[in-house]
């Protein structure tokens, strides 16, 4: 009971700094950020029920007895699937360390509760966050009960699955970290890697053959893969017995074991060090904007995460290569391929952050007036434009995307791009703080993806054939909310200095 108390007051303690440090950095009171976050908050519920809602136009009819456990196993699948790929994301987003880690070191606080305390908040971003995307879930099994009490019933299924799967991967990723730096001796950028693919491999491996399958309920026979969670808790949610209840209890005191055990891994002693690219170089033009680009552009290249993506975009072209051998996974290969050049361009979410603390000094060098916004914005494009384009030629070497979509795909990648250098400036990242980058995902997540599906919407209803035209618009629009953002963090620099 003290180990749970204490784990609570971590947990809370991050929550507070997490919201002074926002506050502090966009000049405003902790009051306005917690009223902020609870608009996120209310802005992801009505997120999910747009999905929920169109997932439930799809099922208009219905649906037969002997097919529901199909579509159950299904649905729990695809939330699996969202659960565990957020909590990768999570992962490998966070800092390394913390200056609170650093702290509590010093406290009578084991080293599992204060992972795991400070792990709180984060998990219940990734929870909120799984489920507005995996919302269909819910109307399948609202629409396909046959009752109250199976409903509510289905919904515990539901909500346990995304917290063990949340808890099961976050544990799997630190213990396969630990691995990789301790027994394979990797640096820090190539152990997240390492942990990330294996990780999302395994998620991929406990959901896939539901997702694309889609095996009959009523299949004779037994196999190993009957026990993996998604069936177990779809099994629990439309049939309900001893035995699929005390195999759901089994998964989450495993799911609970292996995050205890990777919290008890040592972290390491300081933060990620970037690599030392563009060892050597010097701006192309002795002037202040030039310089800035400059700057820019070697953090933008330092960044851990940029080598970790560096080092992931290419097993996901060959797993996006792998997964067109399927065939009913061929309607969403052009949709993954097409993707894959845009996750370059979404690490300028993390841009503003980085170099938050300096940039006072080019305006006390250079004046008032020292350019940095454009320097950034176009660091960032370069940057994401050296992974994104050998990844745009690959899909497009090996057909998983036409020739005719390269406009479309380089427009959502302008899109990512200012939506990410938006909600960078809006929530900042912080090396100290891994709820920043959460939360700043989570917001770059919800506004990208609300921006395609609106549009969406209004070319295949309201105005046919402007798809391209609103994407340009809407980055236009981004990209003057981030410049009006921007300058008013740049405003409040000689304060803060």
């Amino acid at each position: 009971m003290n180990g749970l108390r204490r784990v609570g007051a971590v947990g809370a303690a991050s929550l507070v700094l997490w919201t002074r440090e926002v506050a502090r950095l966009l000049g405003t009171t902790t009051r306005a950020v917690r009223i902020g976050a609870s608009l996120g908050v209310v802005v992801a519920v009505l997120f999910g029920l747009a999905l929920a809602v169109v997932a439930g136009q799809q099922l208009t009819a219905e649906v037969p007895a002997e097919l529901r456990s199909s579509l159950v196993r299904t649905s729990f699948a695809a939330a699996a699937l969202t659960a565990g790929l957020v909590a990768v994301v999570l992962c490998v987003s966070a800092p390394a360390r913390t200056a609170l880690q650093n702290l509590l070191d010093l406290l009578p606080v084991s080293r599992a509760e204060a992972r795991i305390g400070q792990l709180l908040p984060v998990l219940a971003t990734g929870l909120l966050y799984g489920a507005a995307l995996s919302s269909t879930s819910v109307v399948v099994i609202v629409r396909t009960s046959p009752g109250a009490g199976a409903i509510a019933l289905g919904l515990l299924a539901y909500a346990l699955l995304l917290v063990a799967v949340l808890l099961l991967t976050v544990g799997l990723f630190s213990l396969l970290q630990t691995a990789g730096r301790a027994g394979m001796r990797l640096p820090a950028p190539y152990a997240s890697t390492f942990a990330g693919a294996l990780s999302i491999a395994g998620v991929l491996a406990a959901t896939a053959p539901d997702i694309l399958a889609l095996p009959s309920a009523g299949a004779p026979g037994w196999s190993p893969a009957e026990l993996l969670p998604p069936r177990i808790f779809a099994r629990a949610a439309v049939s309900f017995d001893a035995g699929s209840a005390a195999a759901a209890v089994v998964w989450m005191l495993l799911a609970a074991l292996v995050l205890w055990a990777g919290s008890r891994q040592r972290g390491p002693e300081g933060t990620r060090a970037g690599t030392p690219l563009l060892r050597g170089s010097r701006p192309l033009t002795r002037n202040p904007w030039f310089g800035r680009l400059w700057v820019e552009l070697l953090v933008a290249v330092r960044n851990p995460q940029f080598l970790v993506t560096a080092l992931l975009l290419p097993l996901g072209v060959a797993g996006v290569a792998a997964l067109r051998q399927v065939p009913a996974a061929m309607l969403i290969v052009p949709a993954l391929a097409g993707a894959l050049p845009v996750l370059p361009f979404v690490l300028a979410v993390q841009s503003v952050g980085r170099t938050m603390a300096v940039h006072w000094v080019p305006a006390l060098a250079a004046g008032p007036r020292a350019p940095w916004r454009w320097p950034k914005a176009l660091a960032a494009a370069t940057a994401g434009a050296c992974l994104a384009v050998p990844v745009l030629i690959a899909v497009l070497a090996t057909g998983l995307i036409p020739a005719a979509q390269l406009p479309d795909v380089l427009l959502r990648c302008l899109l990512g791009l200012v939506t990410a250098l938006l909600c960078g400036a809006v929530v900042p990242y912080s090396e100290d703080q891994p709820l920043s980058a959460t939360v700043g995902g989570f917001l770059l997540a919800l506004l990208y993806m609300s921006s395609t599906l609106a549009i969406g919407w209004a070319t295949r209803n309201a105005a046919p054939g402007t798809d391209r035209v609103l994407i340009l618009a809407v980055a236009v629009v981004f990209a003057g909310l981030f410049a009006v953002v921007a300058g008013r963090l740049a405003s409040r620099e000689p304060s803060r200095a």
